[in-house]
């Protein structure tokens, strides 16, 4: 602006400077401000530059925000569906309904009437006795083992670490009996395909009795980790990741 005013002034024939003035002289006197036009430009480059890396650290905290709020999504949905297939295989608990000693039983006395067959059933071992067992409550035993595989094996799958924790939640509505029917299932049964792997990878055989164990030969049967968790397993062939112990014995 300076400079503008000296040379309109200039211009009129007033020098306030007494400096002769030549407007020859002008394009030199201008390619004399270069140096700042080149070191305005970089400050503007540079401007531009930081914001730009500021806007893209911003897009990232973003999409991190939004990722974690699919995760929270993901999260609830999966503990929803978990809830409901916990409650319906309760359901199908109180449901069974047999033929048993004595008459009619339902819910928990069934399962006992059906250990109670298995025990005094004249097999000449174990793997004959639970096969005349399974035999002849197909239709129950066999329900009740297909969905509550299907509910180990789905928190099994999901992407969270912690699985172990909703396992625990499992094991702790299944009563000795089914504990025992399932381990029976497992050793000799339809359960030694798959549902084996599951009962020893999260100890689902953890609340039955020692006598039980011993009874039915379940430790020459199961691994360790079946009863209690005493290391990490290691990654299975399906790429499933493993659990971390619980620091509760429940």
């Amino acid at each position: 602006m300076i400079y503008t005013a000296f040379v309109l002034v200039s211009g009129t024939g007033f020098n306030p400077l007494g400096i002769p003035w030549d407007f020859s002289n002008n394009a030199q006197f201008g390619d004399s401000f270069g140096p700042i036009s080149a070191i305005m430009a970089s400050l503007a480059a540079l401007s531009a530059i930081a914001t730009f890396n500021a806007q893209a650290l911003e897009l990232d905290r973003i999409k991190e925000r939004e990722l974690e709020s699919d995760r929270r999504a993901e999260k609830v949905s999966f503990e929803h569906a978990f809830f409901q297939l916990l409650q319906h295989h309760q359901r199908n608990v109180v449901e069974i309904d047999i033929d048993g000693a004595g008459g009619k039983k339902t819910g928990q006395d069934a399962f006992r009437s059906m250990l109670y067959y298995f025990r005094n059933n004249s097999g000449k071992s174990d793997a004959d006795r639970w096969g005349a067992t399974f035999h002849n409550y197909r239709n129950d035993l066999g329900h009740y083992f297909r969905f509550l595989y299907h509910l180990v094996n789905y928190v099994d799958r999901s992407p969270f670490e912690d699985k172990y924790f909703y396992m625990q939640i499992v094991r702790a509505t299944l009563s000795e009996s089914e504990l025992i029917l399932l381990g029976l299932n497992c050793a000799y049964g339809e359960g030694r395909e798959k549902f084996k792997d599951l009962v020893e990878r999260y100890s689902l055989m953890h609340n039955l009795s020692d006598d039980a164990r011993a009874k039915h030969n379940f430790l020459s049967f199961f691994a360790p980790s079946a009863f209690n968790r005493v290391e990490v397993p290691p990654l299975r062939e399906n790429g499933h990741t493993s659990v971390p112990a619980p620091s509760s014995p429940a």
